[in-house]
């Protein structure tokens, strides 16, 4: 049990003294929470001493936890802030969401990056238990006005938006965990000293960036001038003995071998002989049996790709996506989207990413146009950003996006294609990444004749110009294909935007061919015709086989959301297979029109549920009812690829470039 110390008593007649009218002008705006438990207060005191929180955030002794101490960095001094409850320079407007955040993820009240020299890489595991009564316990410290100097940090140091390349590499967010296999005692001096203790904060050495070099844990370093000495397992057990050890942190001296000197005796005075017995075993128990360090940082070991991947992905995702969709692709509120769960990211097939990064997504909503990166990054820099973000920060999709698949979707994503601003439809100018020789004229010339004579069977098409022009390259192939169909389809007398989106429609089609016939691991497990989204559009997705029986989605809300399934029943209410292609489009043009928020492709599936549960009602073999929905399927999808243009909520943005707060 933590008993009530005569600081925590001596806390509580300060408050009374406000309350009785003989405060001092540093105490008049107290007001301590009168429902705060006392017991609380001093669990939280405890932590506070376990933490050493007191001897960092106290500059001048006369006033505790006032901040203004100076911690020197190798990039200029840091000076830590106030953090008792006055209102004004300390944290006494401040929530408890807001000092957790603070505390676990190193984010201010105003939303700034706090710099590592705040041990928040160790803090956030804390229990949630521990927190509240450390909360409880800040909040019963007095108010003391104090400004602390202004950091006296190198430029770019001193730039707090540098801290999110440091946060997307070196900062992993999480609770302590006990090891199984471990006694209790272990694992509380695990917890004390990686949590609490952040013991590594000092004994570790650090990079170039000022993270601590996870391969040289608790291996020493330089703390102020005085060297903090490696502590880890092999090293304490040629030098000290558990009851040695013991001693030294009880009385900060072991007779006949050393006294504390330096920061070490802060810690000691202030915070670990402070602690219980039974804590200062728990550390010496955790000590003398500390795992091995880790080869690389915990952020870089959860994700499956390799090192050097991960390495020029993670460099990727800083340069071009952080500033917008900030560390751990956490996003901004009401601005942009976040990456980190999003549906579109983690999707078994990646072609919307990958569409969103090199086609861009227009404005919808709250949120700002989104650029395109195709002419940014090549082939392989998509792949491997598609990657990184599909498997970081709790997304657990699989990382097969690879520079072939790239290259099909580039080619349906060319800039110049499929313009509002075009003034006549042109048939555009097709051909790969710079250094591209471009698709086959003959084997064009070719497939454009076979268009001509009705031809649009996309997957022998595909296989038509690899035998005739040699080439398996995957955008080179989509490029011949759209290269073949322009001329076909400016020949209609269709208008010009109709034209346009025909052509993006064929062109979408053909890059998923080709992707299908490219992508390793798990796919979309739908068995029936289905539309995937790609950026702002969607395309037609047919089952590879067709099954014993026809299996319909659920209507759950987990394939198609709730209003638009409830639309496209109503719609389809009273209708008998086969419907006719005009009342197909009929009822695709009322439920777009009806949820101008929708994504087409959530459009399209609500319709196609809908008529499948329909279409199992009709006594027919299965071979004819697959025909009925692919049918309709491709009718209703084809209907809004050709609807004109319209801006749209995009609620999945995989990457943004370095812009305004409100841009995508």
């Amino acid at each position: 049990m933590v008993r009530v110390s005569r600081y925590t008593r001596r806390l509580a007649a300060l408050a009374a003294a406000t309350f009785l009218g003989a405060a001092t002008p540093a105490l008049a705006q107290f007001a301590p929470d009168p429902s705060a438990d006392p017991a609380l207060v001093a669990r939280g005191e405890y932590i506070a001493k376990a933490a050493d929180c007191m001897p960092c955030h106290t500059g001048d002794k006369s006033k505790p936890f006032a901040g203004g101490l100076a911690l020197n960095t190798p990039f200029g001094a840091i000076y830590s802030p106030n953090i008792t409850s006055d209102r004004t320079t300390g944290i006494g407007l401040w929530t408890y969401d807001q000092f957790v955040n603070a505390v676990r993820n190193g984010i201010r009240k105003d939303g700034a990056y706090l710099y590592p020299a705040m041990p928040f890489d160790a803090y956030t595991e804390i229990t949630d238990d521990d927190m509240k009564a450390l909360w409880a316990y800040a909040r019963a410290i007095p108010p003391i006005p104090n400004t602390p100097p202004d950091n006296q940090l190198e430029f770019p140091f001193n730039i707090r938006l540098g801290m999110l390349a440091w946060r997307e590499l070196f900062f992993d967010q999480g609770r302590f965990h006990p090891t199984a296999g471990k006694s209790a005692e272990w694992n509380r001096g695990a917890y004390l000293v990686n949590a609490l203790g952040h013991c590594g904060d000092c004994h570790t050495p650090r990079n170039l960036m000022g993270a601590t070099k996870a391969k040289a844990a608790f291996l020493g370093a330089d703390i102020d001038g005085f060297w903090a000495p490696d502590i880890d397992t092999a090293s304490l057990k040629k030098t000290w003995t558990p009851e040695t050890l013991t001693t030294f942190f009880a009385t900060g001296s072991v007779p006949g071998k050393t006294s504390v000197f330096g920061p070490m005796a802060e810690v000691i005075h202030d915070s670990v002989s402070k602690m219980t017995a039974q804590d200062r075993a728990a550390l010496v128990t955790y000590l003398f049996d500390a795992p091995p360090p880790a080869d690389k940082p915990a952020v870089q070991k959860a994700s499956p790709l390799s090192a050097d991947v991960y390495a020029r992905a993670s460099k990727l995702y800083i340069d071009n996506c952080a500033v917008c969709h900030m560390d751990k692709g956490a996003g901004r509120t009401d601005t942009i989207p976040a990456l980190a769960g999003n549906p579109a990211v983690i999707a078994a097939e990646p072609y919307n990413i990958i569409m969103a990064v090199l086609g861009g997504l227009p404005a919808g909503g709250t949120y700002g146009a989104m650029p395109s990166f195709a002419g940014r990054l090549n082939d392989q820099q998509v792949a491997d950003l598609a990657n990184y973000v599909r498997t970081s920060w709790g997304n657990a999709a699989a990382p097969n996006v690879t520079p072939s698949m790239v290259a099909a979707w580039r080619a349906a994503a060319a800039p110049d294609y499929g313009t509002q601003a075009a003034s006549a439809f042109t048939c555009p100018d097709v051909g790969g990444a710079p250094g591209s020789d471009g698709p086959d004229a003959k084997a064009v010339a070719a497939l454009s004749a076979m268009m001509a004579g009705g031809q649009r069977s996309i997957p022998m098409m595909v296989d038509t110009y690899k035998a005739a022009s040699g080439s398996s390259g995957s955008g080179t192939i989509v490029d011949a294909l759209t290269a073949a169909y322009c001329p076909v389809v400016a020949k209609s007398n269709a208008p010009d935007w109709q034209k346009t989106a025909e052509l993006r429609r064929f062109t979408l089609q053909a890059a998923m061919e080709v992707s299908r016939r490219t992508i390793s691991g798990p796919v979309d497990s739908q068995p029936i015709a289905w539309a995937l989204p790609v950026g702002p559009g969607l395309v037609l997705k047919e089952p590879a086989s067709l099954a014993d029986k026809l299996a319909c989605p659920a209507d759950d809300g987990k394939a198609v959301p709730t209003d638009l399934s409830a639309g496209a029943a109503k719609l389809l209410t009273g209708v008998k297979p086969p419907m006719q292609g005009a009342a197909i489009a009929s009822a695709a043009t009322t439920l777009y029109q009806q949820n101008p928020k929708a994504r087409p492709s959530d459009v399209a599936n609500a319709l196609i549920a809908s008529y499948c549960r329909i279409v199992t009602g009709v006594k027919t073999s299965v071979a004819e009812q697959n025909a009925l929905l692919n049918q309709f399927a491709g009718q209703a999808v084809q209907t809004l690829q050709l609807l004109p243009p319209r801006k749209t909520v995009v609620e999945a943005a995989p990457a943004a470039t370095p812009a305004p707060a409100k841009k995508k």
